[in-house]
């Protein structure tokens, strides 16, 4: 068995050589535990993966085409590394595409986008790079979005402007047809990126020169009925900001303004506004925040998020402080504290939307399982997490 697995390893590294292409195994195990109070029942510690970043492992590759011209691909599933398992619903659930890339013309990406629809590049706006209490926090999730079936162009970069395109007819190669594939969100038997999406689309301007980098984002994700039924599931969203390097410490700003204009109880999943409001169409989210540097293997960051939704459903203020160490050049430690403020008809939890929808929390009651992990109205939820994060 040992033999045969070798000279098929040998095999294809011939063909690899004769065809100028190259493969690449490459992915990042991240594995901690976490505190959360402010909970329905109180608080709790549990083990965690992907606090810092989604546990992954994938192949890419790129074929020498000739004339500056390359085939690409790249396959990634996201892993548990608490039960072993695949997320985001499918094998390759964070990507799965193939493509086409030139220095002159661009580069064109077809496949399954998952983890890459566009409005995961805000993650570079981000002073805290994503974590889990951070950009998607206050938004319920909304900026974690994937999509499938999907075509993508990005242009050459331009004296530091880089422009891309997307389009994604979600899991169906029908016109706003649902989509069963899944995704971070509210997940649910009938909400949710995990349920029915149709299609969504976005463009996005990169601006980079020297210790400066501007950026904005426009996308909209639609419903299985080809509506923005959800502000923080199928809505419009645009997003600028930017970053501005200074020696050791960089700095971050950014604004957010979602819009579902066609919001329904049956896009929120039956969920009620609070007291003396109606579903939320609107939200306005804004954040700052600072990257120190402090030695050559640690760093802090600090950085504040605040929402405001309309009709009546409150704001929420993020506070967060976050820091690093690097063990190895391909390892290190890390730490996050959170603390979410909810104005008195507002109850956003540090669950990004995976076991905080909105709406009231029914589940603080023991006897049906605290399913919902958001606070009461007007409360608030500390949270800290720590683990390793290793890369290959």
């Amino acid at each position: 068995m040992k033999k045969t697995i070798i000279a098929t390893l040998l095999c294809m590294g011939s063909v690899a050589a004769y065809a100028q292409s190259s493969v690449t195994m490459y992915g990042r195990l991240d594995t901690g535990f976490q505190y959360q109070n402010g909970l329905p029942a109180g608080s709790r510690i549990s083990a965690e993966s992907g606090d810092w970043g989604e546990s992954e492992f994938g192949l890419k590759g790129a074929e020498d085409l000739g004339n500056g011209t390359k085939a690409i691909f790249k396959m990634e599933m996201g892993l548990n590394l608490e039960n072993g398992n695949y997320n985001n619903g499918s094998l390759f659930g964070r990507e799965a595409r193939v493509g086409l890339t030139n220095d002159t013309y661009g580069t064109l990406k077809l496949g399954y986008d998952g983890a890459a629809e566009i409005q995961q590049d805000s993650w570079d706006l981000d002073p805290q790079l994503m974590q889990s209490y951070a950009i998607a926090t206050l938004v319920r999730g909304r900026n974690w979005s994937q999509a499938g079936n999907s075509v993508e162009y990005t242009t050459p970069s331009m004296g530091g402007l880089t422009l891309k395109g997307q389009y994604d007819l979600a899991n169906s190669t029908t016109w706003n047809a649902g989509s069963p594939g899944s995704a971070p969100g509210q997940l649910g038997a009938t909400s949710g990126f995990g349920s029915s999406q149709g299609r969504s689309d976005g463009v996005k301007a990169q601006y980079n020169t020297g210790n400066f980098e501007l950026q904005t984002i426009y996308d909209e994700i639609r419903d299985q009925y080809g509506q923005f039924s959800n502000v923080y599931l199928y809505s419009r969203s645009i997003m600028a900001g930017g970053t501005y390097t200074l020696g050791s410490v960089k700095l971050y700003g950014g604004y957010q303004h979602l819009s579902a204009d066609g919001a329904s109880e049956a896009g929120y999943n039956g969920a009620t506004a609070p007291t003396g409001g109606s579903l939320p169409t609107g939200v306005d989210h804004e954040w700052a925040g600072a990257a120190w540097q402090v030695t050559p293997v640690s760093a802090l960051t600090a950085a504040v998020y605040h929402a405001n939704a309309n009709n009546g459903n409150g704001n929420a203020t993020l506070y967060t402080l976050a820091g690093t160490y690097n063990l190895s050049r391909r390892t290190f430690l890390y730490t996050e504290v959170g603390y979410i403020h909810n104005s008195s008809t507002s109850n956003i939890g540090l669950g990004d939307g995976y076991s905080d929808p909105y709406g009231p929390n029914a589940n603080d009651n023991q006897a049906v399982g605290n399913t919902n992990m958001s606070p009461g109205y007007g409360h608030g939820q500390l949270g800290t997490f720590a683990g390793i994060m290793t890369q290959f």
